[in-house]
């Protein structure tokens, strides 16, 4: 029986071109039971109006304005707010398919499991870009699976959209003791836990990273179905095109935090930490370069010089063959990398 409360979380922050398409895709779901949080990130555009009308209208919904303080703030303040038993989080540029929560609700009570995850698609300029085979496959795995295959993003991502999570699991006391990996003070503000409760890391990029993985450890298992339910907008203004800043390199200090405790936990996945660390370093070395921010030469050259490090490693290893060739590229020749980022934005390759 379909009797829980779900909340959906839904921050915003200037989007008022595609708020209202997210918001009428979670109100045509088929899984009525909900309860609807917009958290309106201090919007400078319309949106915060959008979704005080959609609120108006939709008795499930309701809004919280606030000061800006980014992604991470606005959904832990979703969570404070939540009061289902499961939470899901929808990025308010993204929309889902009618049966988005009641599938990933069937997974989760089929399966006896905390967390459960769908496959998604990609949207780029309003098309769809394929990314993972159709099929209608769906199981459940141990989180050293779930991992390993997020790592080799094979039909798994740690982006937290796209997911649905018990409740309890962010009021619990973490098992995980992070202070025990912490080399300096700058991985302080990468631990993803306040008042002895997991939150996303408050003014950190790469919030997903620094939460799902744990959480999955946390929950030892996950639920997992093939079917495309979540749709992913690719904006031409998103971070993964815009230009490189100084914090964006704290992705770094967030990275070796992750690999050392995945590895600590699961040794078996060396190769695995290692397709992820060289994904990491390609797709920043990546922006530098086709945005030719020079002003960041150290960068660039410490970037390469760790593939340089790690080249022959990684073509001695069980990685894909396209990052190999990616990291052989980038290690060797800064023109041939340009060229084949250009190559692959023109054929739309998967960065």
């Amino acid at each position: 029986m379909m009797n829980d409360l779900i909340s959906v979380i839904v921050p915003v922050y200037n989007v008022q071109s595609y708020l209202k398409r997210c918001l009428q895709s979670i109100q045509k779901q088929t899984y009525q039971l909900l309860e609807i949080i917009i958290i309106d990130d201090g919007s400078t555009d319309e949106s915060g109006k959008i979704a005080d009308e959609f609120s108006q209208k939709e008795s499930r919904a309701f809004v919280v304005h606030k000061e800006n303080g980014g992604l991470s703030d606005a959904r832990n303040v979703g969570i404070d707010y939540a009061n289902g038993k499961y939470i899901t989080f929808i990025d308010s540029d993204d929309y889902i398919e009618e049966d988005y929560i009641e599938y990933l609700y069937e997974l989760i009570r089929e399966y006896g499991v905390e967390m459960a995850t769908s496959f998604y698609r990609m949207v780029s300029n309003e098309e769809c870009v394929n990314t993972y085979k159709d099929n209608s496959d769906k199981g459940c795995i141990i989180a050293e699976e779930a991992i390993k295959r997020m790592l080799y993003r094979d039909g798994m991502t740690h982006i937290a959209c796209g997911k649905m999570y018990l409740k309890e699991m962010f009021e619990r006391k973490p098992t995980i003791d992070f202070y025990k990996y912490i080399l300096d003070k700058q991985c302080l503000n990468c631990i993803p836990v306040y008042d002895n409760k997991y939150r996303f890391p408050r003014g950190l990029l790469n919030e997903d990273l620094a939460l799902v993985y744990y959480l999955i450890i946390e929950s030892g298992r996950i639920a997992y179905g093939t079917k495309k339910t979540y749709y992913y907008v690719s904006n031409p203004t998103s971070i993964t095109k815009a230009k490189v800043r100084k914090q964006d390199f704290q992705v770094f200090i967030l990275y070796k935090l992750v690999r050392d405790i995945i590895l600590d936990y699961y040794p078996m996945l060396f190769d695995p930490v290692l397709e992820f660390q060289e994904t990491i370093y390609v797709k920043l070395l990546k922006r530098l370069m086709m945005n030719k921010q020079d002003e960041f030469a150290v960068e660039i050259n410490y970037i390469r010089k760790q593939l340089k490090k790690t080249c022959i490693k990684a073509i001695k290893s069980d990685i894909r063959c396209v990052t190999k060739i990616r990291v052989f590229i980038a290690s060797s020749s800064k023109l041939l990398f340009v060229l084949l980022c250009k190559v692959e934005n023109v054929l739309g390759a998967k960065s």
